[in-house]
């Protein structure tokens, strides 16, 4: 479009017609007065189209004066500009400046306004936990990012493209609390399994094993490759009921394992010696048959079960027991 159109258009939005017209005219003349501004064609190519830009900003001024979902310092701010260009009280070239800001304040406003609003199919979701915790679905930009800011990690900004992910519907978000935030984590959507389990500032978490299987039986997840997860014990088969804390299906002194369907898990309790102290430790490993061998979870602390079932061949039956239960399923 061209500037006499640009500037007319102006003018009749702003609602002052010729004089305004008039003045914006002579204010674009004075600034292409100036000799830097030709070349041997006439008029620089670069500066005509900043002239064009900064005339389109005007326009969308006229407009942002009475937009009900902008701040009301940008409406009176926009409100400010327009008269200032209708009367011709400035140079052309402050126009530009103060044209420039308030397009970005204006970004900046429909950015936080996009930010608040609800991702589309994610909706909100708040669970109570025993022992006092809660989890809720973080359904809008603006939440995870004030989460983020909380708990002091990569979330409060989108340099990890956390928040596009959100968008996109790539992942959900959850915050853990117990009055005040405990943890964060993401959930892959085309999995449903948990991608990160983090706590304040990055920190593992540990969690109550009551709440990790209330969380992740009431949200159907299943968090056996994180490892924060896992530190509290593995989560899936008690999470779904196939197999319960309290009551292995074999046990022995130091040694405990739960049978489930295609899937076995591994308690150990084991003494170190460290500077000429005892100290106790138990550990968890999670293990599922693919058709041809148990793989283990990536947070096992066991990587297979060859030694265990060489060792104790009352584990090696629940092991053909359970390839025996996912052939029924």
């Amino acid at each position: 479009m061209k500037l006499w159109q640009l500037i007319r258009r102006f003018a009749s939005n702003a609602g002052q017609g010729r004089r305004a017209k008039h003045c914006i005219s002579a204010l674009v003349d004075e600034y292409f007065g100036h000799p830097s501004r030709h070349d041997g064609r006439g008029r620089r190519s670069k500066d005509l189209r900043a002239v064009e830009r900064t005339l389109r900003h005007l326009d969308r001024a006229t407009a942002w004066r009475c937009q009900p979902d902008l701040d009301p310092n940008v409406r009176q701010e926009a409100k400010a500009l327009v008269k200032t260009a209708c009367h011709g009280q400035v140079p052309f070239e402050v126009l530009m400046e103060r044209a420039s800001a308030l397009r970005g304040r204006v970004n900046e406003a429909g950015r936080v306004r996009n930010a608040r609003q609800p991702v589309k199919g994610c909706d909100p979701l708040r669970e109570e936990l025993p022992q006092g915790f809660s989890v809720e679905r973080l359904h809008t930009v603006e939440r995870l990012a004030a989460a983020g800011r909380r708990l002091g990690n990569c979330a409060k900004n989108n340099g990890y493209g956390l928040h596009d992910r959100l968008r996109r519907r790539e992942s959900d978000f959850y915050l853990m609390l117990r009055d005040d935030p405990v943890a964060m984590f993401e959930v892959d959507l085309e999995t449903g399994k948990i991608d990160e389990f983090l706590g304040k500032g990055n920190d593992d978490v540990a969690l109550p094993h009551c709440v990790l299987i209330a969380l992740l039986r009431g949200l159907e997840l299943n968090g056996d490759d994180v490892e924060a997860c896992l530190q509290q014990g593995t989560a899936s088969i008690f999470a779904s009921g196939a197999g319960d804390v309290r009551n292995p299906d074999w046990e022995r002194e130091g040694l405990k394992v739960w049978r489930g369907a295609r899937r076995l898990v591994v308690w150990e309790h084991r003494k170190r010696r460290r500077r000429s102290r005892r100290r106790s430790s138990f550990e968890w490993s999670s293990f599922e048959w693919d058709g041809d061998d148990w793989v283990a979870s990536d947070a096992s602390r066991r990587w297979n079960l060859d030694a265990l079932m060489t060792r104790h061949p009352s584990i090696a039956e629940l092991a053909h027991e359970a390839m025996k239960l996912g052939r029924g399923r």
